[in-house]
């Protein structure tokens, strides 16, 4: 049959095979080991199962890895670490080329992730389960749980800087992003808080510097916005999609935020 879809697995490098993969070992403290600069060319993400490790002991980028530690390790880096004494050591290793991902991120040996609650390693077992079967697509499928731990990674290192930016009101600001295509209900919002209406919209001002709705406004425009530069969507496509089927209101909207008009909008 002519024009069949099919897909073909290009190796990601050369070396693929030592770029990507997920891979598990257990170590028998005391364990030192030396990665040399060049010996790594691709970024780790490092479940520590069991046991404790020390990267870069006595170094300022000392970093301490006890069971359900999450830990990035950059490509092409220079560290030493130390498994401690008493506990057999297991961990999971994720290992990939950001590059691939359009990814950025940290230049150094950092902590990615506290486990609390297992469901990192629920993720990182699957994927471990995955690669080592080897089935028809297993690297497609493996890719895919890598995808779903850099989701959570995303999500839960997006939730800490914004309860360290926002403080009392950073669930109220969560609700609203993830909610801002509904009719969302201020009072609801300051409820997640523990506030009053009244405050929670003092403190929404005082840290955004526009009001609740502003805010979810200013959200559904930017995802227009988005939706125009695809060049999927016409104006009236990209308004309805965003919750805003007025369009005199659309156009108000959309020229307030980004002081233009949504039809001078041209695809990327």
């Amino acid at each position: 049959m002519d024009n069949l879809f099919s897909i073909e697995l290009n190796e990601f490098h050369e070396m693929n095979s030592r770029t990507f993969g997920v891979y598990s070992h257990t170590v028998t403290p005391p364990s030192y080991f030396h990665c040399p600069a060049g010996s790594r060319l691709y970024c780790r993400l490092f479940y520590v199962v069991a046991g404790e490790t020390i990267f870069d002991k006595g170094l300022p980028t000392e970093v301490t890895a006890t069971a359900g530690t999450i830990v990035f390790l950059p490509e092409d880096v220079d560290y030493v670490s130390e498994w401690i004494p008493g506990v057999e050591g297991l961990y999971i290793n994720f290992t990939f080329m950001p590059n691939d991902f359009y990814l950025t991120l940290p230049n150094c040996i950092c902590i990615a992730a506290y486990d609390g609650d297992g469901s990192y390693l629920e993720l990182f077992s699957k994927a471990l389960q995955i690669w080592n079967g080897g089935a028809i697509g297993y690297k497609l499928d493996a890719l895919s749980y890598l995808y779903k731990i850099l989701h959570k990674l995303f999500i839960d290192s997006t939730t800490a800087q914004m309860k360290s930016s926002y403080r009392n009101i950073y669930k109220g600001i969560l609700y609203i992003e993830n909610n801002y295509l509904d009719e969302i209900d201020v009072g609801y919002a300051a409820s997640l808080c523990h506030l009053s209406e009244s405050r929670f919209r003092i403190y929404f001002k005082e840290y955004k510097n526009m009001s609740p709705i502003t805010y979810r406004n200013f959200l559904r425009i930017k995802k227009a916005k988005e939706l125009l530069e695809s060049g999927e969507y016409n104006v009236t496509e990209a308004s309805a999609s965003v919750n805003i089927p007025d369009l005199c209101y659309f156009y108000r909207l959309f020229q307030k935020f980004y002081h233009v008009a949504p039809g001078t909008v041209m695809p990327d």
